[in-house]
């Protein structure tokens, strides 16, 4: 089953459910700092250095940056890709997490995974369903409602577990104070002792083979895929903003020309792209080239995203006005690069159809500019 593929679609099926109100129902917000510090009735799309919620959010929260901070409460989901992750507040449901450092002393309503290089729950953290945990060193506290199944470099743990528990570590430690009210299976590749009384079922053998079978990798590499390409969405409306509100006539005269002049433009684009990529070529093979080479290659990195955000925006535009629905140009450009981005991710034809769309977009860019 393609889970990443279903997981890249959610986005695109709510926007579009709400497309005919004229305004997008999710709220996206990308910057250095972001802070949402008040009650958000929608899902909630963030990018940038720090993300702070201590606010209510009463829907998902999709987050990427280099610190991310939930004092508030969040009724629905949260995925995170960041550097830090620290959660005091309240998630009504599942938790994603990709990261540097993973601090819980908050509540998970539903199920918690995390891959991380450090893990921390404290004696306040309570989550309601299954703990996965892949991890570098974890110390874990608090209340576990289901499975507990951790695979740590150092573990320690002195928390309660209401079912089974699934430890793997180099160095293990289960604290005295612990409860396990399931199954305890346990590796570690240092003896340890288990304190009486604290596991209600079955403790089984010490395992001694590797628990790649328990590393569920290719989940945590789906969640990570998933965050990812909302991140890339996310800089790209953020620079679309930007486009729009810095040249808004030129934005509007590009996007207009790529449906009138096509095919002359992918020419052109066409011509543009090897160009630049021949040039940079031949820099490079002199030393002195070299510099003028990485900064055309830049340039044209910058150019090629830039394009993508123009056919976006005209596709956006084509769509709401064949479905006859209102529209401006925030919602143009949300709904264009939604359905931009899945065409591209369409089996056989996803990567010609990218390249078309950033050729007919550098051809308009270059006679808006040219004229």
């Amino acid at each position: 089953m393609k889970i990443d593929r279903t997981l890249w679609l959610l986005p695109i099926l709510l926007l579009l459910l709400f497309a005919g109100n004229a305004s997008a129902a999710l709220m996206f917000d990308a910057g250095e700092t972001v802070i949402i510090d008040d009650i958000v009735e929608d899902d909630v799309y963030l990018a940038g250095d720090t993300l702070i919620v201590s606010g209510t959010v009463l829907g998902d929260v999709v987050a990427t940056g280099g610190t991310v901070q939930i004092y508030g409460n969040v009724s629905g989901d949260l995925i995170v890709a960041a550097g830090d992750v620290i959660i005091t507040g309240e998630i009504g449901d599942d938790v994603r997490v990709a990261c540097g450092n993973f601090e819980l002393s908050g509540h998970i309503g539903d199920d918690l995974l995390v891959t991380a290089g450090t893990v921390s729950t404290n004696e306040t953290a309570t989550i309601g369903g299954d703990t996965t945990i892949r991890s570098g060193d974890a110390d874990l506290a608090g209340n576990f409602g289901g499975l507990l199944d951790v695979s740590a470099g150092d573990l320690v743990f002195f928390g309660n577990v209401e079912g089974d528990a699934i430890l793997d570590a180099t160095d293990l430690t289960i604290q005295p104070d612990s409860s396990i009210k399931g199954d305890l299976e346990y590796s570690s590749s240092k003896e340890i002792s288990i304190p009486a009384g604290i596991v209600g079922e079955e403790i089984k053998p010490e395992r001694t083979e590797q628990r790649e079978d328990r590393f569920d990798g290719e989940g945590v590499l789906k969640v990570i895929s998933f965050i990812g390409k909302i991140a890339y969405y996310l800089f790209l409306f953020a620079l679309g903003v930007i486009l729009i509100l810095v040249f808004p006539e030129k934005t509007e005269e590009i996007v207009k020309d790529i449906q009138e002049e096509t095919f002359k433009n992918i020419a052109v684009g066409l011509l543009i792209l090897v160009a630049s990529i021949i040039g940079s070529a031949v820099l490079l093979i002199t030393v002195i080239g070299i510099p003028i080479a990485l900064f055309l290659l830049l340039l044209l990195f910058i150019v090629l995203l830039i394009a993508k955000i123009y056919t976006a925006m005209w596709l956006g535009e084509v769509t709401f006005r064949k479905a006859g629905f209102e529209y401006n140009q925030w919602t143009v450009l949300a709904v264009g690069l939604l359905l931009l981005l899945i065409l591209t991710e369409l089996p056989f034809v996803g990567g010609i159809i990218s390249l078309l769309a950033t050729l007919v977009a550098m051809g308009s860019m270059y006679f808006a500019l040219k004229y």
